[in-house]
């Protein structure tokens, strides 16, 4: 079979229609309605199958296969590797849709197929009338990809700090009235006015027993709203650091077709942010660990922390005192390596909750309130790239030597491993 090779956006399976236009002079007709429909048949032995009918012309197929750098299309009619035939120009215009671009990164599992049957015991693929999906089996959660980014380790191995006292909080004697700090959190990839996680005062109300806040008056933004609280030396110095998270943790977002260079100074501001936020938390944490009146709030934007705090949003939580230290547990199964990543905390290991991330906290699955400060950013990058595969990476053995190597030499050099 004969392909003809399309480069990917660098670093990534994307196609865009610019590159698309620019290795093919075909083009939709500007005026008049011109019918195309797809459907994708099947996926076997890294092929991915098309059929595509234009207008009223009988279906014809088109083969792609996704490589690292490359997609490479074939078709039943015309294409070669020097031609792209209107049947595979269309049906990868088709794909985009609306779009300017497509993501073929999951149709991209090299060495993953067996090629006497053309199936693969580690990937599930679902068809449905027109179109299909594939992913990794449960069990095999976290299988690495050739050519996948993996996350860049400091040759410097950061010493862990030492615990920090807890502070022993009393209830008010004479009051119902409280000082509360709040863990704002989001998701700040999903919204305008998305954030870091951020401490934030609040003034609350104690319930009769006065072991939890019953409602909360209002976000504590500036000093006029401690006027009806006489602050501890502590308290106000905890106060001015929240002060100075809040003004440093909204994220700068790009904007419409955003030049390079200004998207670049972006990324610099919104990572130098981060590590401040992050040496701001370490500060915090000492004023912090052991009070009474703390919780966690998931904000959904910056825009949502004004005035009054909802009571239903506002779960309590705990901040743990000791230093985290992660580990890595290392497993021969077989025709593949598999890496895990869990938390030592007073010599015990344990597994992490991995359905929220919240940048530079863990929290143990068993009390995914009680949140553990990381002891670095490069902690936290860590944390954040294997909780998107529920802390486990799988690599096939003949994946193995290359960028995949490279990188468990360098955890191996910062981080304590343990054989399995």
């Amino acid at each position: 079979m004969n392909f003809f090779h399309l480069p990917f956006t660098p670093n990534t399976r994307i196609l865009t229609e610019n590159t698309l236009n620019q290795y093919s002079e075909i083009r939709k007709p500007k005026r008049g309605y011109f019918p195309i429909k797809i459907r994708k048949i099947s996926f076997s032995n890294e092929l991915l199958v098309i059929g595509v009918i234009l207008d009223k012309e009988p279906e014809e197929l088109v083969y792609i296969k996704v490589t690292t750098s490359k997609l490479l299309v074939s078709c039943s009619v015309d294409t070669h590797e020097n031609y792209l035939s209107r049947y595979a120009y269309f049906s990868l215009n088709q794909l985009m849709y609306y779009h300017t671009e497509y993501d073929f990164e999951d149709y991209y599992w090299p060495g993953f197929f067996d090629q006497e049957t053309g199936e693969s015991k580690y990937l599930m693929i679902h068809k449905s009338k027109d179109s299909l999906h594939v992913s990794s089996k449960v069990r095999y959660k976290g299988l690495y990809k050739p050519g996948k980014q993996l996350p860049n380790i400091s040759a410097n191995i950061i010493e862990l700090r030492k615990a920090v006292p807890s502070i022993q909080e009393q209830p008010p004697s004479e009051t119902h009235i409280v000082l509360s700090f709040c863990l704002a959190d989001t998701n700040n990839e999903r919204y305008r006015t998305n954030h870091y996680p951020f401490l934030i005062p609040c003034i609350g109300i104690l319930n009769k027993g006065k072991t939890g806040v019953r409602s909360f008056k209002t976000y504590v933004l500036n000093e006029m709203h401690l006027s009806e609280i006489d602050l501890t030396d502590e308290q106000q110095s905890l106060v001015e650091i929240c002060f100075d998270m809040k003004k440093i943790a909204l994220v700068a977002n790009p904007e419409y077709k955003e030049d390079a260079h200004s998207l670049a100074e972006k990324r610099k501001q919104n990572q130098y942010n981060f590590n401040q936020l992050f040496e701001l938390w370490q500060k915090a944490l000492p004023l912090l660990s052991g009070r009474l009146y703390t919780h966690y709030s998931y904000t959904y934007g910056m825009r949502n922390v004004k005035s009054k705090p909802i009571r239903s949003y506002m779960t309590p939580c705990e901040f743990n005192n000791e230093t985290p230290e992660i580990c890595f547990l290392w497993k021969d199964k077989g025709d593949y390596y598999k890496l895990e990543l869990r938390l030592m905390l007073l010599g015990k290991i344990h597994p992490l909750q991995y359905y929220f991330n919240t940048a530079f906290f863990a929290m143990l699955s068993y009390s995914p309130r009680k949140y553990v400060l990381l002891n670095s950013v490069v902690d936290s990058e860590l944390l954040t790239y294997f909780q998107q595969s529920q802390f486990q990476l799988l690599v096939l053995k003949k994946h193995y030597d290359g960028d995949f190597k490279d990188f468990v030499d360098q955890l191996r050099m910062g981080y304590r491993f343990i054989n399995k």
